[in-house]
Protein backbone atom coordinates (compact mmCIF):
# COMPACT_ATOMS: atom_id res chain seq x y z
CA UNK A 1 0.00 0.00 0.00
CA UNK A 2 2.82 2.37 0.99
CA UNK A 3 4.56 1.77 -2.38
CA UNK A 4 1.39 2.56 -4.32
CA UNK A 5 0.98 5.79 -2.31
CA UNK A 6 4.53 6.93 -3.11
CA UNK A 7 4.02 6.13 -6.81
CA UNK A 8 0.81 8.15 -6.83
CA UNK A 9 2.49 11.17 -5.20
CA UNK A 10 5.38 11.07 -7.69
CA UNK A 11 2.99 10.91 -10.64
CA UNK A 12 0.91 13.76 -9.24
CA UNK A 13 3.98 15.94 -8.72
CA UNK A 14 5.18 15.29 -12.29
CA UNK A 15 1.75 16.12 -13.69
CA UNK A 16 1.67 19.35 -11.68
CA UNK A 17 5.08 20.43 -13.02
CA UNK A 18 4.05 19.69 -16.61
CA UNK A 19 0.76 21.54 -16.20
CA UNK A 20 2.39 24.61 -14.63
CA UNK A 21 4.99 24.77 -17.40
CA UNK A 22 2.26 24.56 -20.01
CA UNK A 23 0.17 27.26 -18.36
CA UNK A 24 3.07 29.69 -18.01
CA UNK A 25 4.24 29.23 -21.61
CA UNK A 26 7.76 29.85 -20.29
CA UNK A 27 10.75 28.91 -22.45
CA UNK A 28 13.37 26.48 -21.12
CA UNK A 29 15.57 27.71 -18.22
CA UNK A 30 18.08 30.34 -19.34
CA UNK A 31 15.99 31.42 -22.36
CA UNK A 32 13.50 33.72 -20.60
CA UNK A 33 14.02 37.33 -21.68
CA UNK A 34 17.04 36.43 -23.75
CA UNK A 35 17.49 38.60 -26.86
CA UNK A 36 18.21 36.88 -30.13
CA UNK A 37 21.64 37.65 -31.60
CA UNK A 38 22.10 38.54 -35.28
CA UNK A 39 25.67 38.91 -36.57
CA UNK A 40 26.36 40.46 -39.97
CA UNK A 41 29.40 40.68 -42.19
CA UNK A 42 29.41 44.51 -42.19
CA UNK A 43 27.71 47.72 -41.11
CA UNK A 44 25.50 48.06 -44.18
CA UNK A 45 23.71 44.84 -43.26
CA UNK A 46 23.78 45.44 -39.50
CA UNK A 47 22.21 48.88 -39.91
CA UNK A 48 19.49 47.58 -42.20
CA UNK A 49 18.61 44.68 -39.93
CA UNK A 50 18.64 46.83 -36.78
CA UNK A 51 16.16 49.19 -38.46
CA UNK A 52 13.81 46.28 -39.21
CA UNK A 53 13.79 44.26 -35.99
CA UNK A 54 12.04 45.32 -32.76
CA UNK A 55 14.61 46.75 -30.31
CA UNK A 56 15.09 44.86 -27.07
CA UNK A 57 14.20 41.52 -28.62
CA UNK A 58 17.27 41.40 -30.85
CA UNK A 59 20.94 42.34 -30.64
CA UNK A 60 22.60 43.12 -33.99
CA UNK A 61 26.37 43.24 -34.40
CA UNK A 62 28.78 43.47 -37.36
CA UNK A 63 32.10 41.66 -37.81
CA UNK A 64 33.77 44.20 -40.12
CA UNK A 65 34.33 47.68 -38.71
CA UNK A 66 33.39 50.59 -41.03
CA UNK A 67 36.86 51.69 -42.07
CA UNK A 68 38.31 48.29 -42.95
CA UNK A 69 38.60 46.66 -46.34
CA UNK A 70 36.76 43.32 -46.65
CA UNK A 71 39.56 41.90 -48.79
CA UNK A 72 42.28 42.63 -46.23
CA UNK A 73 40.50 41.91 -42.96
CA UNK A 74 42.24 39.55 -40.52
CA UNK A 75 39.78 37.35 -38.65
CA UNK A 76 40.00 37.49 -34.85
CA UNK A 77 39.13 34.79 -32.33
CA UNK A 78 36.37 37.06 -31.00
CA UNK A 79 34.76 37.02 -34.48
CA UNK A 80 34.53 33.23 -34.38
CA UNK A 81 32.97 33.42 -30.91
CA UNK A 82 30.41 35.96 -32.19
CA UNK A 83 29.36 33.60 -34.95
CA UNK A 84 29.06 30.65 -32.56
CA UNK A 85 26.73 32.60 -30.26
CA UNK A 86 24.58 34.01 -33.07
CA UNK A 87 21.04 32.88 -33.76
CA UNK A 88 21.36 34.21 -37.32
CA UNK A 89 24.37 35.19 -39.43
CA UNK A 90 23.83 37.47 -42.44
CA UNK A 91 26.59 38.09 -44.97
CA UNK A 92 27.07 39.45 -48.43
CA UNK A 93 28.31 36.79 -50.85
CA UNK A 94 31.99 36.99 -51.70
CA UNK A 95 33.18 38.23 -48.29
CA UNK A 96 36.44 36.25 -47.92
CA UNK A 97 36.75 36.67 -44.15
CA UNK A 98 33.29 35.18 -43.59
CA UNK A 99 34.42 31.97 -45.30
CA UNK A 100 37.35 31.78 -42.90
CA UNK A 101 35.08 32.24 -39.88
CA UNK A 102 33.04 29.30 -41.14
CA UNK A 103 29.39 30.23 -40.64
CA UNK A 104 27.17 27.66 -42.33
CA UNK A 105 23.90 25.77 -42.17
CA UNK A 106 20.40 27.03 -41.50
CA UNK A 107 21.53 29.97 -39.37
CA UNK A 108 23.45 31.51 -42.30
CA UNK A 109 21.72 33.90 -44.70
CA UNK A 110 23.78 34.87 -47.76
CA UNK A 111 22.79 38.04 -49.60
CA UNK A 112 23.71 38.82 -53.21
CA UNK A 113 24.29 42.51 -53.95
CA UNK A 114 23.29 41.86 -57.58
CA UNK A 115 26.23 44.08 -58.61
CA UNK A 116 24.68 47.06 -56.84
CA UNK A 117 26.43 49.43 -54.47
CA UNK A 118 24.10 49.37 -51.46
CA UNK A 119 25.31 52.76 -50.24
CA UNK A 120 23.21 54.26 -53.05
CA UNK A 121 19.71 54.96 -51.65
CA UNK A 122 17.75 53.11 -54.36
CA UNK A 123 19.97 50.05 -53.93
CA UNK A 124 19.81 50.37 -50.14
CA UNK A 125 16.01 50.26 -50.29
CA UNK A 126 16.13 47.31 -52.69
CA UNK A 127 18.26 45.47 -50.13
CA UNK A 128 15.99 46.55 -47.29
CA UNK A 129 13.07 44.89 -49.06
CA UNK A 130 15.02 41.67 -49.59
CA UNK A 131 16.05 41.52 -45.94
CA UNK A 132 12.55 42.33 -44.68
CA UNK A 133 11.23 39.34 -46.64
CA UNK A 134 13.92 36.99 -45.32
CA UNK A 135 13.61 38.15 -41.71
CA UNK A 136 9.83 37.78 -41.85
CA UNK A 137 10.28 34.12 -42.80
CA UNK A 138 12.83 33.43 -40.07
CA UNK A 139 11.09 35.41 -37.33
CA UNK A 140 7.39 35.08 -38.27
CA UNK A 141 6.23 36.23 -34.82
CA UNK A 142 7.69 39.68 -35.60
CA UNK A 143 6.55 39.85 -39.23
CA UNK A 144 4.14 42.76 -38.74
CA UNK A 145 6.77 44.83 -36.93
CA UNK A 146 9.37 44.07 -39.60
CA UNK A 147 7.09 45.15 -42.43
CA UNK A 148 6.01 48.29 -40.59
CA UNK A 149 9.63 49.23 -39.88
CA UNK A 150 10.48 48.65 -43.55
CA UNK A 151 7.85 51.17 -44.63
CA UNK A 152 8.99 53.74 -42.06
CA UNK A 153 12.67 53.34 -42.99
CA UNK A 154 11.85 53.55 -46.69
CA UNK A 155 10.10 56.90 -46.23
CA UNK A 156 12.97 58.30 -44.18
CA UNK A 157 15.67 57.19 -46.63
CA UNK A 158 13.78 58.58 -49.63
CA UNK A 159 13.19 61.94 -47.97
CA UNK A 160 16.82 62.23 -46.86
CA UNK A 161 18.09 61.17 -50.30
CA UNK A 162 16.03 63.84 -52.07
CA UNK A 163 17.22 66.50 -49.64
CA UNK A 164 20.90 65.65 -50.11
CA UNK A 165 20.64 65.62 -53.91
CA UNK A 166 18.91 69.02 -53.78
CA UNK A 167 21.86 70.37 -51.78
CA UNK A 168 24.28 69.19 -54.48
CA UNK A 169 22.12 70.76 -57.17
CA UNK A 170 21.83 74.09 -55.32
CA UNK A 171 25.60 74.18 -54.97
CA UNK A 172 25.84 74.07 -58.77
CA UNK A 173 27.67 70.71 -58.78
CA UNK A 174 25.21 68.52 -60.69
CA UNK A 175 26.75 67.21 -63.90
CA UNK A 176 30.28 68.26 -62.92
CA UNK A 177 33.02 65.82 -64.07
CA UNK A 178 35.07 63.84 -61.53
CA UNK A 179 37.65 61.04 -61.51
CA UNK A 180 36.86 58.32 -58.98
CA UNK A 181 37.60 54.95 -57.47
CA UNK A 182 35.27 52.40 -59.07
CA UNK A 183 33.89 51.70 -55.58
CA UNK A 184 32.55 55.26 -55.44
CA UNK A 185 31.23 55.51 -59.00
CA UNK A 186 27.59 54.71 -58.22
CA UNK A 187 27.32 56.94 -55.10
CA UNK A 188 28.81 59.87 -57.03
CA UNK A 189 26.37 59.35 -59.90
CA UNK A 190 23.52 59.29 -57.38
CA UNK A 191 24.75 62.65 -56.06
CA UNK A 192 24.60 64.01 -59.61
CA UNK A 193 28.27 64.05 -60.60
CA UNK A 194 29.54 62.82 -63.97
CA UNK A 195 32.25 60.18 -63.49
CA UNK A 196 34.53 60.63 -66.52
CA UNK A 197 37.29 58.27 -65.36
CA UNK A 198 37.60 55.49 -62.79
CA UNK A 199 40.27 53.24 -61.33
CA UNK A 200 40.48 50.12 -59.15
CA UNK A 201 42.49 49.17 -56.08
CA UNK A 202 45.90 50.87 -55.76
CA UNK A 203 47.81 47.56 -55.93
CA UNK A 204 46.25 46.89 -59.33
CA UNK A 205 46.97 50.30 -60.89
CA UNK A 206 49.74 50.38 -63.48
CA UNK A 207 51.77 53.41 -64.54
CA UNK A 208 50.07 53.33 -67.92
CA UNK A 209 46.64 53.43 -66.32
CA UNK A 210 47.60 56.43 -64.21
CA UNK A 211 48.84 58.29 -67.29
CA UNK A 212 45.58 57.49 -69.07
CA UNK A 213 43.46 58.70 -66.15
CA UNK A 214 45.43 61.96 -65.85
CA UNK A 215 44.97 62.57 -69.58
CA UNK A 216 41.22 61.96 -69.27
CA UNK A 217 41.03 64.31 -66.28
CA UNK A 218 42.68 67.10 -68.26
CA UNK A 219 40.58 66.58 -71.37
CA UNK A 220 37.30 66.36 -69.48
CA UNK A 221 38.15 69.16 -67.01
CA UNK A 222 37.63 67.02 -63.91
CA UNK A 223 37.07 69.04 -60.75
CA UNK A 224 37.99 66.37 -58.15
CA UNK A 225 39.50 62.94 -57.61
CA UNK A 226 37.44 60.80 -55.23
CA UNK A 227 38.94 57.84 -53.35
CA UNK A 228 37.25 55.05 -51.45
CA UNK A 229 38.33 54.81 -47.80
CA UNK A 230 38.21 51.02 -47.55
CA UNK A 231 40.03 50.15 -50.79
CA UNK A 232 42.75 52.81 -50.50
CA UNK A 233 42.34 56.40 -49.27
CA UNK A 234 45.49 57.58 -51.08
CA UNK A 235 45.04 55.70 -54.36
CA UNK A 236 44.15 58.83 -56.33
CA UNK A 237 46.13 61.43 -54.38
CA UNK A 238 48.94 61.59 -56.95
CA UNK A 239 46.44 61.97 -59.77
CA UNK A 240 44.74 64.85 -57.96
CA UNK A 241 48.07 66.56 -57.32
CA UNK A 242 49.08 66.19 -60.96
CA UNK A 243 45.78 67.69 -62.11
CA UNK A 244 45.83 70.36 -59.40
CA UNK A 245 42.32 69.53 -58.18
CA UNK A 246 40.88 68.51 -54.78
CA UNK A 247 41.41 64.99 -53.46
CA UNK A 248 38.37 63.63 -51.59
CA UNK A 249 37.92 60.41 -49.58
CA UNK A 250 34.45 58.91 -49.12
CA UNK A 251 33.40 55.80 -47.21
CA UNK A 252 31.65 52.81 -48.73
CA UNK A 253 30.30 51.48 -45.42
CA UNK A 254 28.16 53.26 -42.82
CA UNK A 255 29.97 54.61 -39.77
CA UNK A 256 28.88 53.98 -36.19
CA UNK A 257 26.48 56.92 -36.66
CA UNK A 258 24.42 54.92 -39.15
CA UNK A 259 23.61 54.86 -42.85
CA UNK A 260 21.80 58.18 -43.23
CA UNK A 261 24.39 60.07 -41.17
CA UNK A 262 27.16 58.58 -43.34
CA UNK A 263 25.29 59.44 -46.52
CA UNK A 264 25.04 63.04 -45.32
CA UNK A 265 28.68 63.11 -44.29
CA UNK A 266 29.83 61.84 -47.70
CA UNK A 267 27.95 64.59 -49.51
CA UNK A 268 29.12 67.22 -47.02
CA UNK A 269 32.78 66.18 -47.43
CA UNK A 270 32.81 66.50 -51.20
CA UNK A 271 30.86 69.78 -51.17
CA UNK A 272 33.26 71.27 -48.60
CA UNK A 273 36.30 70.20 -50.64
CA UNK A 274 34.92 71.74 -53.83
CA UNK A 275 33.99 75.03 -52.13
CA UNK A 276 37.66 75.54 -51.32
Amino acid sequence: MRGKWITFLAAAAAALLIASAGLSGAPPPGEAGKARVVVTSDTILSGMIASLLPPGRYVVDAVLSPGQCPGHYDVKFSDIEKIKRADLVVSFTGMPFMKIIGAEGRKLLLVDTEDRNWMVPDSYLHGLGLLAGELSKRFPEDRETILRCKEETTRTVRNTSRSLVRNIRRAGLSGKPVIASSMQKEPLEWMGFLVVGEYGRPEAMSAGEIVRIVKTGKERHAIAVVDNLQSGPDAGRGIAETLGIPHVVLTNFPSEEGYLATLGENTAVIMAALRK
